[in-house]
């Protein structure tokens, strides 16, 4: 067993103290090492920069001799039979969904950047001691307790550990029955939520997902823990639990709480895609390096898919608003310049490099795989509902999926398994449509397939110079430009300064006097680059931004009502 004990002496200070136990039975080098990143936030985020003060001493409390080999890698040389302990301290103060958290009100622990592992004992128990200070008295993480202390914790092995995020603090606790197990909810921080409602849609969302894939709940019991941040939106989905963070008035109106049960929503369907249904380059995890995958869009595009698709399901919202958010990912989609630069699998294999790492070009040469991704499920699930006349849909493969996963835990789908699960299900292959639409950078026909299901997208154009303009003060800086628009012809940059528009003084109303401008149009441009000043010429060209809407056709043909009544169930 590998013990760690956690205390918070400098919690005002941020700080987080670790004391960790262990025995090695035989003579060698023992090597220890802390993540580099966490399962589900595929970016390598260098935990160990926030480590220090590691030491280590055996059982006759000797100092041993501690060699730092690499970034997050650390080695010390055991006689063999002795026992270890290893102390270490974290700095804390970064709160987002894949970080450590600790301030005078809470600690919030995430397992990657938190525990040190053994290298080759990984596969023993963790246990967790949790020593919080006078004036915390709640506790929540999906480990179970050990012998019914709360404070004592226990992770069947290290990759549970780190899948395993806590909540200390005095926070609110809610627990409700749903899916055939108990759940409880953490609330952190005040907000303007209707907790009986929200509980109500919860309920109701959770259902609908286990029901779908029509098994026993694949946990004895599940954590959300919800943030209210002061302008943080995310989630982070877990073996057992959810870590989530959204604005604490997201509640109201309307569009915002949709957003907020969407997102619980999105985590808890992990729970199946992502946590059990995976790809088999997902697990077992390297920690101290990337794990490519080109299938990330099979579990966050296909779960992104099903996020609003639950919440429709489930009578949390209507049918107009469900369609208004898939309007809303469409025009996402078509509005993105890189949705024809970049296939979702080479989003899915650079999210290491480039999801996470956005700057002001990515738009132009970048596709999310989530939004994306969502986009051509759906025109997949309508694609099996017009094949199959309506008997089969996208939930078809999932539970598909599902059964293949148990019946080996231990692995995970390739691509080609994929392909055979879907061609298995629907009796057509899938390897066309993959080549255009997800290998490639073909455009999805999304007015043809919403067609088959009687529904019709309707698309507005307003034309546009293609900028997005910062007013700081009485400057204005230019902050994206869209690709191949008026102004990036004209070889204006990023981060450019607006002084003045055809010899006029650049103010707030800047809008007002373009907008006499129109396609064909000439104007001057004067910026301050670097301290230069230089004038530019921009025409007016061809070039708009997209909105779109979705509205029912009136008069269906047979096909087209199976379908619609297939993908729309009335409640």
């Amino acid at each position: 067993m590998i013990r760690y004990k956690i205390y918070f002496r400098q919690f005002e200070q941020h700080y987080v103290n670790v004391e960790m136990h262990f025995s090695i039975k035989k003579e060698g080098e023992v090597r220890l090492y802390l993540p580099v990143w966490t399962p589900g936030s595929y970016m390598v985020r260098e935990y160990a920069r926030n480590l220090d003060q590691l030491r280590v001493v055996d059982v006759e409390g000797d100092v041993v001799q501690v060699s730092k080999v690499n970034k997050n890698h650390w080695v010390f040389h055991s006689k063999g039979g002795d026992s270890y302990t290893v102390t270490y301290r974290l700095y804390a103060y970064e709160l987002t969904v894949r970080t450590n958290f600790v301030d005078s009100e809470q600690a919030m622990l995430n397992g990657a950047p938190t525990f040190l592992a053994v290298k080759n004992y990984e596969h023993l128990i963790h246990r967790v001691n949790i020593v919080p200070n006078d004036h915390w008295e709640v506790i929540s993480t999906s480990m179970p307790m050990v012998n019914g202390n709360r404070w004592v914790r226990e992770a069947t092995c290290y990759d549970e550990l780190v899948d395993s995020p806590i909540q200390i603090g005095n926070h609110e606790v809610v627990e409700f029955h749903a899916g055939g197990i108990d759940h409880e909810l953490a609330l952190i921080g005040p907000s303007n939520i209707d907790i009986e409602k929200t509980l109500q849609d919860l309920i109701a969302i959770v259902e609908e997902e286990v029901k779908l894939f029509g098994q026993k709940h694949p946990c004895d019991d599940y954590l959300f823990i919800l943030h209210h941040t002061e302008n943080t939106y995310g989630g982070l989905e877990h073996l057992a639990s959810s870590l989530n963070m959204v604005p604490r008035w997201n509640y109201q109106p309307r569009e915002k709480y949709l957003q907020t049960i969407s997102l619980l929503s999105h985590e808890y369907f992990h729970l199946w895609n992502g946590k059990r249904i995976r790809p088999a380059s997902l697990g077992p995890f390297d920690y101290s390096q990337e794990n490519y995958s080109s299938l990330l869009w099979a579990i966050e595009g296909v779960t992104s898919f099903y996020d609003d698709y639950f919440v429709y399901l489930a009578g949390v919202c209507s049918e107009e608003e469900y369609l208004n958010i898939v309007a809303k990912n469409i025009e996402r989609v078509l509005n993105t310049p890189g949705d024809t630069v970049q296939s979702l699998t080479e989003a899915s294999f650079d999210a290491w490099i480039k999801y996470y790492r956005s700057n002001e070009n990515s738009h132009n040469t970048q596709v999310s795989y989530y939004v994306k991704g969502a986009v051509v499920v759906l025109v997949l699930n309508i694609l099996i509902i017009t094949k199959s006349k309506g008997k089969k849909s996208f939930n078809d493969v999932m539970r598909a999926l599902y059964q293949l996963y148990l019946s080996d835990p231990s692995n995970g789908y390739t691509e080609t398994v994929l392909f055979r699960v879907f061609e298995e299900v629907n009796g057509w292959s899938l390897h066309e449509f993959y080549e255009q639409q997800i290998n490639g950078v073909e455009p999805v026909d999304v007015f043809k397939y919403l067609s088959y299901a009687g529904l019709d997208l309707i698309e507005k154009v307003e034309h546009s110079l293609g900028w997005t303009l910062i007013e700081k003060g009485d400057r204005f800086l230019i902050s994206k430009i869209e690709a191949n628009s008026s102004i990036d012809l004209a070889g204006l940059n990023v981060h450019d300064e607006v002084i003045a528009i055809d010899d006029f003084r650049m103010n707030s109303s800047w809008k007002s006097f373009l907008h006499k401008k129109g396609v064909g149009d000439k104007f001057s441009v004067i910026v301050s680059r670097a301290g230069r000043i230089m004038t530019f010429e921009v025409a007016y060209i061809e070039f708009g931004k997209k909105s779109y809407s979705i509205e029912k056709i009136k008069h269906l043909t047979e096909e087209q009502l199976i379908v619609q009544k297939k993908l729309l169930p009335k409640k």
